[in-house]
Formats: C-alpha cells, structure tokens, sequence
C-alpha cells in the first residue's frame, strides 16, 4: 500500500503553529507521511494568515507553490484568511478545499471525497457560537506542548481584523481540556504545557475561568509547568496573580500587550484601558511577584504617532523595565478602522522607530538576565548542541548547561554563573 502524503505551510500567530502541530499529529497517527513544504504531495495544507495586507500576500504565494509543486494534488487553504475572503481564494484555480477558523479541523470529512478533477473548490467558512471541538492532541517539539483552550475575539481594536477572522469569543469545555492535557502528559510525555487562546483570559466554561482550569490542571501527576501564552491586561486577574505567586507550577512568566505607551495612541487603538491602567496591573504582579518575567508587544508607526508620542511610548516602556519586547511596525489591514484614518505614517520612519525600539529591547534583556546571576532557575532542557544543552527557564529566559548530568525533557535546578547578551548560563545543582 502506497503511504499518503501531505505537506504544511503555516503563516501567523502561534496559535495557527498549535493548530498545525496538532493536524500534522493526527495526520501520522492516520498512516500519512509528511513531506516538506513545495516537495510534491498528495495534500498540501495550507494554514493561512490575515493580520496584515502583506499576510494576504504571502498566503497567496504559498497557494502558487503549493500548486506548482503539486499539479495533481489536493491544495487546503484554511485559517484566518479563508474565514474572511474565501470568495476571492475560490477563484484561484487549482485550491480544492477552503475552511474557516472552526472547520479546519473537520479536514479528515472532505480529503478522501474530493473530486479528482473540480472546476470550483469546497468551501466550509461559519461563525459558529460553540468552540469548534478539536479531537486532534497537539504538539511543540518534545519537551513543550500547545493546549488550545479559548477561540475568537470581541475586543475590536481598530487595527485589528482578527474579530473577523476568528469570530466572537468561544471556551473549550473545561473537562475536554483536562482531559487533553492529562493525555498530553501521561502519553506524550510533555512535561511542559503551553495554554494558547485568542483572547485566553476571556476563558469561560459555564461556571469556571482560566483560573480554575489552571488549578485543574496542576493537579496533572508528572506536568511539571503550566505557562499562560499571552493575556490582555484587563483580562488579567488580581485573583489569578495571587495564584501564580503560591503556585511552584504556572509560570510567573506575564506576555501583556501594551502596543503604545501613550494614552491618545491607545485611544486611537481601541485598546480600552489607560498608560495608568496597565502600571497599576504591573505595580501589583511585581508585588506578589518581584522577579516576574513581564513581556509586551508594541506597535510602532501607527496613524497619527507623532515624534513626541513616540518618545512618550519609549520612555513608558523604558520606565516599566519590560523583561522583553515584541516589536511590530504598523501595517495598514483593508478592513479595519485603522486603515483609512488620517495620518499615516511613512515607512521610512517606521523603520527608524522600530530600530530604535529594538536596540532598547536589547538593553531590557540583557538588564533583566543580569538580574538571575547567583540565583537558582528550574530549566527544562529543549535541544543540545557541541556539549551544550539549552532550554527555557520559568521565567522565558533561555538558560544553557555545559552539565554532564543534563537530559532531554528533563527539569533541573540550575545556578546561573554568566550571561551572555539574553542567554543565562549556569551548573546544575
């Protein structure tokens, strides 16, 4: 028997990453083999990305890729940019199935029917109330796994499609989630798992929040960390804080999205809390936890930033003291508010903004490492390389051993003795 073959191509978020990993597990659990992207298949998936214009774009190339690299194969477009503009996706000859965010994963209904030869692809695009229930167990590596628990977003920032391509706010039933994580754990063998959601900290299963999920999921026999992907600010609990700073297992390791450092940027974004509003939420996490790890992402260029606004946003973040920053220079999305506002602004000063931006990442990381030397860090080992093993600490801070006693997906207390830039290394204890 010829074994099948398919192909995956993922643009975007990790949230689409967890998405594929979890496709790609149940695909080999099916009996097909996976085969690099633009190598010949008989399915070539791709998971697509709708953020920005240049998003669109790329999914695009990856649809002619996918093509030339498979004349007889069946080509899969599913994600963000198939949930928003499948009419336009149908009309590219050649794509066979086109499916929304919440169909993605009823792929394995329509493989095996379609047509050999089809003048129009199948399309399954809906915007359903109901979390779109996802039987698939998904996967990051070896050591760190993706567990998807919240879908869709009703936050509407002007800059954003993603209300659109995701649909309204959705929870996974809470004792499926258990479930997934508990066999993630005792058959995977994961020792880490990672909780992934559009807007994770809206989670809501009938009585029970992202709190109580959490408190579930400690109890796991052999997971030895949970790590909470990214959270809105408002979203983000004094509850779940208090929480976090008991518990030996979640990580006190905070991804709150800022995007500006200035109140009439933050306006402008639909963002719905205040510069004040979010240093009061730090001020209190750096309570109960003063050596959290506190990462944010940050858009720059957007319509209307000035030159003084700008530096308002630096010397916000500056002040903060951000563990880290994720940097993106604005990009103007058809179909959001942001996209037709007055003053745009130049890509040339984007640029310079960004570089800017990133040189005092560089800074904040290397400050806020230098603060572990002497202190002891639970690593979980990822990858060795030359005698030397690498992974991530709780606080997201790549820390690296030259230990003999160092194991795969194996957790260790470790000393840190140097840094190098943002990379902590140390001895195991």
């Amino acid at each position: 028997m010829i074994q099948k073959t398919v192909s995956f191509h993922t643009l975007g978020c990790k949230l689409n990453q967890a998405e594929t990993h979890a496709l790609q597990t149940e695909f080999l659990d099916k009996g097909w083999s996976i085969v690099p992207f633009r190598q010949k298949a008989d399915v070539s998936i791709i998971n697509s990305c709708t953020v920005t214009n240049q998003a669109d774009r790329k999914t695009r190339s990856a649809i002619y890729q996918a093509i030339k690299a498979s004349p007889n194969g069946k080509i899969v477009v599913m994600g963000c940019m198939a949930q928003v503009d499948s009419e336009n996706l149908s009309h590219i000859e050649g794509v066979d199935l086109i499916l929304g965010n919440r169909d993605k994963f009823r792929i394995f209904e329509f493989i095996d029917t379609l047509p050999s030869v089809s003048e129009s692809p199948i399309i399954h695009v809906s915007d359903d109330d109901v979390y779109p229930e996802n039987i698939f167990i998904s996967s990051s590596g070896r050591t760190r796994a993706y567990l998807k628990v919240q879908e869709g977003c009703a936050n509407f920032c002007s800059y954003c499609i993603i209300p659109y391509a995701r649909g309204k706010p959705v929870s996974r039933d809470f004792y499926s989630a258990v479930r997934e994580a508990e066999k993630l754990v005792r058959q995977k063998g994961f020792q880490e798992i990672i909780l992934t959601g559009i807007d994770i900290g809206a989670y809501q299963h009938q009585d029970k929040g992202l709190i109580h999920l959490i408190r579930e999921l400690e109890k796991i026999g052999g997971l030895s960390r949970i790590r909470i992907s990214s959270i809105e600010m408002n979203t983000l609990t004094d509850e779940l804080i208090d929480h976090i700073s008991q518990s030996g297992i979640t990580a006190p390791h905070f991804h709150l999205s800022l995007q500006a450092g200035s109140d009439a940027i933050l306006k402008a974004m639909n963002r719905r809390y205040t510069t004040a509003d979010f240093r009061r939420k730090v001020d209190y996490i750096r309570h109960k936890l003063p050596i959290a790890s506190i990462g944010t992402d940050v858009i720059t260029g957007f319509p209307g930033e000035t030159d003084a606004l700008f530096h308002e946003t630096l010397e916000y973040i500056r002040d903060i003291a951000f563990s880290y920053l994720h940097i993106f220079r604005y990009s103007p999305k058809i179909g959001t508010p942001a996209a037709i506002m007055k003053n745009q602004i130049p890509e040339n000063i984007k640029i310079v903004r960004s570089e800017e931006l990133h040189r005092l990442d560089k800074k904040l990381r290397f400050s806020y490492a230098s603060g572990f030397l002497g202190k002891k860090v639970r690593v979980l080992w990822e990858s060795d390389n030359e005698n030397r093993v690498k992974g991530f600490n709780e606080y997201y801070i790549q820390t690296e051993t030259h230990s003999i006693g160092a194991k795969l997906n194996q957790l260790d207390v470790v000393l840190i003795e140097s840094v190098n830039g943002d990379i902590l290394k140390g001895k195991i204890l």
